[in-house]
């Protein structure tokens, strides 16, 4: 009876061992235990060199990064890490990217790796990419940031982070509480909000107030109705809508009529798509109808490109919007980061032509004028093309409009930004490049003397960034942190449905009207 007891008891330890240790190991998205399922989504978090099946539509090119990490290791050159940190979900309507962003973005980051890693110019050494998913609501960064600190000192060190796709809390934090700290230099590709500002946070897009004085040159240059205007703006708590509501009523404002005024009121808000729910989104009945109720011809969108078709159907089904085709065209200013194919379909150019809609935005990438555009266009950025040709032979399945809505050229130009840093570090002599050498070298390049000091050769134009705290008087008291934002960087203006040349100067980021100081784009 004893020895059936001790058997007994055995046995019951053993199968409660074996539950706990199940209950432990089913989380694990794979054998590594590099990435964990977190949250009711159950999302794979976590940072991986693997090319793991987040989603059936991103094996290719996430295989393509594998492979190419696997050939960095192997080629004997010195090797760095540099993390995606984005999300690689995209199954609810509020998600921070669609499936097709998220892909175009890791096509984007494979051409400027495996242009680092084969070209003539990179300082000899080889870049690895890390999977880094944050989820798609952004919020599971904390066992990224720390995962991303522990391999700062591994034989393939991350030295940076690219990627941070929204201007979001969650994206500040990841920054403040989790790569600040450790001193890892985060690189945004399309964060424009002017609120999304820490030392250790560069962005390659342009910023909302240098989209918006691009709008306000145009708005200068052409003939545009400055009377008759209206604001229609996402009115959530989120950082990248509320600069934009901000920065639209500062650079506009009384001057152009848009002020809040309870009597004669020129703005309307509505909900957006994007983030968590709070009503049903997206319904403009009411704006649309305010605004078309004053005869308004100039009306500023402060909201995401998700938001627009459904703006345009609401004008399309309003009666008291229509106009005759000889009247002036209701035009509605936006910015954006590119011209996102969904806003460009067919459908919405009928919608935009029968309503006489002319859609102008400030953008940070004009790929089908780019693509169209006539060799030795000046305004046409130099990279560009090879960029182009680069993306088809690799990706030669993808739809044509891929590059159209811009995530693909400004992930390539936020790697090929660390890539440059990279390379500078090695041309000064330093064997080992660590994420304290990739900082300071972002910091140090001016576009004085065509970039000899070292501008970043991106296909959206040539830039560098600039340090906007330098020369700042630190006992003037306490003020938000200055930004860390691309100078020289082209903002081309597009106009949809019918494509105009616009008539002023290509605006580029921080040079005055008149100003040559700019290389070449």
């Amino acid at each position: 009876m004893a020895l059936w007891a001790v058997v007994a008891a055995l046995t019951t330890a053993g199968a409660w061992w074996g539950l706990d240790s199940y209950r432990q190991h089913r989380d694990y998205c794979s054998a590594d235990q590099q990435l964990r399922r977190t949250g009711p989504g159950r999302e794979c978090i976590g940072v991986t060199a693997k090319a793991y099946p987040f989603a059936p539509d991103l094996a290719d090119v996430l295989g393509r990064i594998e492979d190419e990490n696997e050939a960095a290791s192997a080629s004997g050159k010195p090797v760095v890490s540099i993390a995606l940190v984005m999300p690689y979900t995209s199954r609810s309507p509020g998600a921070a990217m669609s499936k097709e962003l998220i892909r175009h973005s890791l096509q984007g980051a494979y051409i400027a790796q495996r242009g680092h890693n084969h070209g003539p110019a990179t300082g000899d050494t080889a870049v690895r990419l890390l999977f880094a998913n944050v989820g798609e609501d952004l919020s599971h960064w904390r066992p990224v940031t720390d995962a991303l600190a522990a391999q700062r000192g591994d034989r393939a060190p991350v030295v940076a982070a690219i990627g941070f796709p929204n201007s979001d809390d969650a994206t500040l934090a990841a920054v403040r509480d989790g790569l600040g700290p450790a001193r890892i230099p985060a690189v945004s590709a399309v964060l424009s909000s002017r609120d999304m500002e820490h030392p250790y946070l560069f962005k390659v897009s342009p910023s909302t107030d240098q989209l918006v004085d691009a709008l306000q040159r145009y708005v200068g240059a052409n003939e545009v109705d400055r009377k008759n205007t209206f604001m229609i703006a996402d009115d959530r708590d989120d950082n990248y809508v509320a600069n934009l509501r901000r920065v639209f009523r500062r650079e506009f404002g009384a001057q152009y009529g848009i002020t809040p005024d309870q009597v004669e009121r020129r703005t309307e808000t509505y909900q957006g798509i994007k983030g968590p729910a709070r009503g049903t989104p997206q319904i403009f009945r009411r704006a649309v109808a305010a605004m078309c109720a004053v005869d308004a011809r100039t009306v500023f969108l402060a909201g995401r490109d998700a938001d627009l078709p459904p703006f345009l159907e609401t004008i399309d089904r309003t009666s008291s919007c229509d106009r005759g085709p000889d009247d002036e065209p209701l035009r509605v200013l936006r910015v954006s980061t590119g011209r996102d194919p969904v806003t460009e379909t067919d459908a919405m150019r009928r919608t935009a032509e029968r309503n006489n809609v002319e859609i102008v935005t400030a953008a940070a990438v004009d790929a089908p004028r780019w693509l169209s555009g006539p060799d030795g266009d000046k305004r046409i950025p130099k990279a560009f093309a090879p960029f182009a040709d680069s993306y088809e032979r690799s990706f030669a399945g993808e739809a044509p409009d891929a590059l159209n809505d811009g995530y693909a050229v400004m992930y390539h130009d936020a790697l090929t930004a660390v890539g440059t840093a990279v390379a500078a570090a090695r041309d000064s002599d330093i064997d080992a490049v660590t994420h304290n050498d990739v900082y300071d070298e972002l910091r140090r390049g001016s576009p004085l003397e065509h970039c000899a000091a070292g501008c970043v050769p991106g296909a959206s134009g040539v830039f560098t960034f600039a340090d906007e705290r330098a020369g700042r008087d630190s006992g003037t008291g306490p003020e938000r942190v200055a930004g860390l934002w691309p100078v020289c960087k082209p903002v081309p203006v597009v106009t949809f449905p019918e494509e105009r040349r616009d008539r002023s100067p290509l605006h580029r980021t921080y040079q005055e009207p008149g100003e040559h100081t700019c290389p070449r784009p």
